[in-house]
């Protein structure tokens, strides 16, 4: 293990909890200080989010517990003191934080809900042993199994397309071992999500096909198309995805469409759905329309209302911006889709956009939601969700929101539902690569500050300490 159950009363504390974040802390301590500055840092803001979206206090110490036990200790070596990664570089936040966040603002009637995902980084990442940190995805997913951690667990689908899109162990790689392929691609190709359910996480998988299919010489759109037309028959069959696939390939020459990743739910075939993940250079409510309708093959007459919300909420993003991105920025400029297929159901798609390049701040972006949200017909309900989210986030990024440039809101996303509106996603970096430590203290606990405090005056890790590092979860 790597954490050890201490009592409150052995460090004689006086002061009753405010959180069960303060009283995991009290509790528990890691034997690795990378790992205790992850919980420090992420995990205080993980709390925040979970008291915000309105989870009970047993569901906020459940999902912590995990996060944890679980998510902490495989987010590799800490930075130093000046926010410069040590051990392996991850790409996952653009920042270079291991861990993203996000938080879904629910329909009519719901609540919110928070999820994140990371790239799971091993303790032989970078070295001969695990030189693309290519084993800890595996390893983690098989110890959850065992454990029987998350209700639902399938590992069929996540086997088969790991096998048919990534690179092989034996295979050479020659184009991107050495070199960042694309800003959002791990070296790994693999990523973790968990959707915090009421019932408990759901568990996915994130795929990067791009790694194979450069070493291939394929296309990436290519390289998803082998692996999901060598799924048994009777699956294959059942996902009804030709139309998409045709789509795909028809707007990938109109429009220069990009796929970039493939998400896996970890659950039975008959239950599992696939999103493919694409992105153009286009602002134009033509693209939006033309993704959305699969180029005129999809009906969304059922759909009046979220087709006006999702135009909406497109112009509030990229209305002000050219009707094509430059190809000098960076590519999660690009607005982009993800399509879900699954047995039995037509395609659906979903629109994702990166507002760091149309806006101001990470303030802008929560004040356009706000008055978005303000001319919906759930009106009230949902600004009220939109405070809680900003009363969440200024807990912790406090001023930084106001900074020019979006550095903690990457992403905004939303999906159609047929009468309830839009569902809308934001996901966030933590920002935790590349701030000062002194810049953390304010996105920690006093507790945690202390923790933090001390870690700078210590300095790197000792070599005893790496070695205690191999005991962790």
């Amino acid at each position: 293990m790597g954490l050890k159950v201490t009592s409150p009363l052995d460090s004689q504390l006086h002061v009753q909890p405010k959180s069960p974040w303060d009283l995991i802390t009290s509790y528990l301590q890691f034997r690795s200080k990378d790992a205790q500055f992850w919980w420090d840092t992420t995990g205080r803001m993980f709390s925040k989010l979970l008291q915000g979206a309105g989870y009970s206090i047993a569901e906020q110490y459940r999902e912590l517990f995990f996060y944890a036990v679980w998510v902490v200790p495989e987010l590799g070596l800490a930075p130093d003191l000046n926010g410069k990664p040590r051990g392996w570089p991850s790409v996952w936040a653009p920042g270079g934080t291991p861990i993203e966040f996000s938080w879904d603002f629910g329909v009519v009637g719901d609540g919110a809900m928070v999820r994140y995902s990371w790239e799971l980084i091993g303790k032989h990442a970078g070295t001969s042993l695990d030189p693309l940190n290519g084993l800890a995805a595996d390893d983690w997913i098989d110890r959850v199994q065992k454990q029987g951690l998350v209700p639902g667990l399938h590992l069929d689908w996540y086997r088969h397309f790991t096998r048919q899109m990534l690179p092989p162990p034996d295979m050479k790689r020659v184009k991107t071992a050495d070199s960042i392929i694309e800003e959002t691609t791990p070296k790994a190709g693999t990523g973790v999500a968990l959707d915090i359910e009421p019932s408990g996480p759901v568990m996915k998988v994130l795929l990067y096909p791009g790694l194979r299919a450069l070493e291939l010489g394929i296309s990436n759109l290519d390289m998803v198309e082998r692996a999901i037309r060598a799924l048994p028959t009777d699956e294959f069959s059942a996902l009804q995805v030709e139309p998409l696939l045709e789509y795909l390939r028809e707007a990938t020459a109109r429009w220069g469409m990009e796929t970039g990743i493939v998400c896996i739910d970890c659950l039975k075939p008959g239950d599992a759905r696939i999103k493919i993940y694409v992105r153009a250079p286009h602002t134009t409510l033509d693209w939006l329309m033309d993704a959305i309708t699969l180029g005129g093959r999809m009906d969304l007459s059922a759909y009046e209302d979220s087709v006006q919300d999702l135009k909406d909420l497109w112009q509030a993003f990229l209305g002000d911006g050219p009707d094509v991105v430059p190809a000098d920025a960076p590519g999660r400029a690009n607005p982009g889709f993800y399509f879900t297929v699954g047995r039995g159901k037509p395609a659906s798609p979903k629109m994702y956009l990166s507002p760091g390049y149309f806006v101001k701040n990470d303030q802008d972006v929560i004040d356009r939601l706000r008055n978005f949200f303000a001319t919906r017909r759930s009106g009230n309900a949902k600004t009220d969700v939109v405070d809680n989210y900003e009363r969440a986030l200024k807990s912790t990024y406090g001023g930084l929101l106001e900074k020019p440039g979006c550095g903690t809101l990457f992403y905004v996303g939303a999906a159609m539902t047929r009468k309830d509106g839009l569902r809308v996603v934001t996901y966030h970096d933590p920002q935790i690569i590349g701030a000062k430590r002194q810049d953390l203290w304010r996105m920690a606990s006093t507790d945690g500050e202390d923790r933090i405090e001390k870690r700078a005056s210590d300095g790197e890790e000792s070599d005893g300490n790496k070695k205690a590092r191999k005991s962790d979860c």
